[in-house]
C-alpha cells in the first residue's frame, strides 16, 4: 500500500496537523473503503475519531486494530482512554494494562493506568503504578498531583499535603494543588488559611466555580456575610450548580431573606446526593385543590426537621380532606400523639391513596413562611404520648438536661458539638440536679468528670424522650434535634451556637422566631466556646439561685 499515492491520506494526515480530528476521521474513512484490512489505517482512524470525539466509532476501530496489531502501544493507549472516557473503567483498565506491558517505562502510561485501577477500588495497584511513574521521571507532576488524590482518598491527610507542596514546588501555578490544599485546611477547621489558599485558586484561575464555592464558605465561617454572598453568586454564575444555590439559600435564610431563601432551599435534593421519593403523584405548589384531594407528606433529612416542621401539618387539614405524614419509627408515637387530625405511618403508604404529595420541608416554600407568618401556627404543638416511658425523676432544686453533641454522621457535626471539658465547669453550679440528654453517652460525661442522672438507656423513642423533658425545668443543648423536640414542647431550652449558626437560628439575636421558649448562646467568634459557655454559667448561677 503506497501511504503517498492516496489522495485521502494526504488530506487526513493535513488535517491531522491543522488539528482538525474530525476532517482527519472523514478522511481516514474514506481509505479505509480502499484498504479495510490495513491495521495502520483502523488504528489512525481510531486516533482521529477519539479526538474528534466520536467515541463510539473510535472504540470499534481500536479494537480492530490492536487486534490485528497487538503490538501497537499507541492504540492500546488511545482504547483505553476512549473506554474510559464511555465509563467503560474495567475494559480501559484492561487496555492500559496492556499499553504498560508493551512499554513499561513510559510513565504517562503507568499514570493513566493508575487512573483506572483508582477508580475501580484498586488503591494499592494505583499507588503502585504512580510510585513506578515517580521513579521513572521523579518531576513528573502529573503523577505526584494523582498520587496526592489518592493520599487523600485513603484518608492519609498528612501524605496528601506533603504530595500537593510538593506538587507546587515543581509547578507554582498548578491551582488543583492549592484547591485541594484549601479544602483540607477547611476540613481540618483552619479556616483563615483554607482561605488564603482559595483566594489564591481564583486570582490564577477566576472561573474555578469549585473554588469560590469553597471561599464564600470561608467568608461564611468567618462572618463576612456580603463577601460570602457575593462568592456564592460568582461560582453560580459560573457554574449553576446546585450546590451553590443550596448554599446561597441558606445564607439567605441566616440573614432572614425568608422568600428567596426557601427558594435556594430547594435545591437540597440534589446538592445533598439525595433523591425524591419516586411517587407518582402531582407534587403539591400550594395550589387550592378539589374536595376529598389527600395529601401525602413525606419526611426527609433528620430528626431536628422533621421535629420543626411538624407545626404546620395540623395546618393543611384545612385545605385537604385528608392528611398524612410518613416518617421514621422513633417519631411514630410523639407525632400520633401531637398532630390532632393527621394520620401518621412509619413507612410510605400506597400512593393510589392519595392525590398530591410534598416533602415535609418544602412546606416553607408552599406556605410562604417568614417570621410574621409563624405566628399563626401555636407552639406548643408537640406532647408525649400517654404511653409513654415514666419520666424523668427529679432532683432538688433546679433539674436541668444538656446534650452537648448531634448525629456523628452530619458533617458539620465536630463544628456544632461543645467539648465537654468546657462544659464541667457547670457541675459546680449550687442548686442543680443535672440529667444526660445525649442517649447512650453519660459514661463518656463521667469520663470527663461530669456526673448526670441518666435514664436514656430506658428510651425507645421520641415519645419516651419527650416525657423526660416535660419533668426538667430547662434543657441545655447544642444544635441538635434535642432542640427541636424541647422547643416543640414549649420547654425552656438554652441553645449553644456555633458562630456561623445554622440557618435555622438567624443572626445577632438571642430568641429564636421558632421557638418562644428558646433562648440562644452563641460562640461571640469562630470556634469560641469558651466564651459562650461562660455567659451561659454567669447566667445559669443566676437563675438557680
Amino acid at each position: 500500500m503506497s501511504w503517498q499515492a492516496d489522495r485521502a491520506l494526504a488530506q487526513a494526515r493535513d488535517a491531522e496537523a491543522r488539528d482538525q480530528w474530525a476532517a482527519a476521521q472523514a478522511a481516514y474513512a474514506e481509505a479505509l473503503t480502499r484498504w479495510p484490512e490495513a491495521a495502520e489505517l483502523k488504528l489512525a482512524f481510531g486516533l482521529a475519531a477519539c479526538r474528534a470525539g466520536d467515541f463510539a466509532a473510535a472504540r470499534s476501530a481500536l479494537a480492530a486494530g490492536v487486534r490485528a496489531r497487538p503490538t501497537a502501544t499507541e492504540g492500546w493507549a488511545a482504547l483505553g482512554q476512549v473506554c474510559a472516557r464511555t465509563g467503560d473503567h474495567a475494559a480501559a483498565c484492561e487496555a492500559l494494562a496492556q499499553a504498560v506491558r508493551l512499554d513499561p517505562t513510559a510513565p504517562a502510561l503507568r499514570v493513566n493506568h493508575a487512573s483506572m485501577l483508582r477508580a475501580l477500588g484498586d488503591a494499592a495497584g494505583a499507588r503502585a503504578e504512580l510510585e513506578a511513574a515517580l521513579r521513572l521521571a521523579p518531576g513528573d507532576i502529573n503523577a505526584r498531583y494523582n498520587l496526592a488524590n489518592l493520599l487523600l482518598d485513603s484518608g492519609d491527610e498528612q501524605g496528601a499535603v506533603a504530595a500537593y507542596q510538593a506538587v507546587l514546588t515543581m509547578a507554582p501555578g498548578h491551582a488543583g494543588a492549592r484547591y485541594n490544599l484549601g479544602c483540607l485546611a477547611r476540613r481540618r477547621g483552619d479556616i483563615e488559611a483554607a482561605l488564603a489558599w482559595f483566594e489564591q485558586v481564583v486570582a490564577q484561575a477566576p472561573t474555578h466555580a469549585d473554588a469560590w464555592h469553597n471561599l464564600a464558605g470561608c467568608r461564611r465561617a468567618l462572618g463576612d456575610w456580603d463577601a460570602a454572598r457575593a462568592a456564592y453568586e460568582r461560582s453560580v454564575a459560573l457554574e449553576d450548580s446546585a450546590r451553590s444555590r443550596y448554599a446561597l439559600g441558606t445564607l439567605d435564610l441566616l440573614q432572614g431573606r425568608w422568600r428567596p431563601g426557601w427558594d435556594g432551599y430547594e435545591a437540597r435534593w440534589e446538592a445533598c446526593g439525595r433523591t425524591l421519593p419516586a411517587l407518582p403523584l402531582p407534587t403539591w405548589l400550594g395550589e387550592a385543590v378539589p374536595p376529598g384531594a389527600r395529601l401525602l407528606v413525606h419526611a426527609e433529612q433528620g430528626y431536628g426537621d422533621l421535629l420543626q416542621f411538624a407545626r404546620f401539618l395540623p395546618g393543611l387539614r384545612q385545605r385537604f380532606a385528608t392528611v398524612t405524614v410518613a416518617c421514621p419509627p422513633a417519631l411514630l408515637a410523639l407525632l400520633a400523639a401531637s398532630l390532632d387530625g393527621i394520620e401518621v405511618c412509619d413507612s410510605l403508604p400506597d400512593p393510589a391513596d392519595f392525590t398530591h404529595a410534598v416533602a415535609i420541608m418544602s412546606l416553607a416554600r408552599v406556605l410562604h413562611l417568614d417570621e410574621a407568618a409563624l405566628g399563626r401556627y401555636p407552639v406548643p404543638y408537640l406532647r408525649a404520648p400517654s404511653g409513654a416511658q415514666a419520666g424523668a425523676e427529679r432532683g432538688p432544686g433546679l433539674n436541668v438536661g444538656l446534650c452537648w453533641t448531634g448525629n456523628p454522621a452530619q458533617s458539620d457535626n465536630l463544628w456544632r458539638s461543645i467539648p465537654l471539658g468546657l462544659l464541667r465547669g457547670l457541675r459546680d453550679i449550687p442548686g442543680i440536679s443535672w440529667h444526660n440528654l445525649q442517649q447512650g453517652q453519660a459514661a463518656q460525661a463521667r469520663a470527663a468528670g461530669f456526673e448526670l442522672r441518666d435514664a436514656s438507656g430506658q428510651w425507645r423513642d421520641f415519645g419516651d424522650t419527650a416525657a423526660y423533658l416535660a419533668v426538667l425545668d430547662l434543657v441545655i443543648t447544642a444544635c441538635t434535634s434535642i432542640a427541636h423536640l424541647a422547643g416543640g414542647l414549649g420547654k425552656p431550652v438554652w441553645l449553644l451556637s456555633r458562630f456561623d449558626a445554622d440557618w435555622r437560628w438567624l443572626l445577632d439575636r438571642q430568641d429564636s422566631p421558632w421557638y418562644p421558649s428558646m433562648r440562644i448562646w452563641r460562640q461571640p467568634t469562630p470556634g469560641n466556646w469558651p466564651a459562650a459557655v461562660d455567659k451561659l454559667d454567669r447566667a445559669l448561677r443566676d437563675l438557680a439561685r
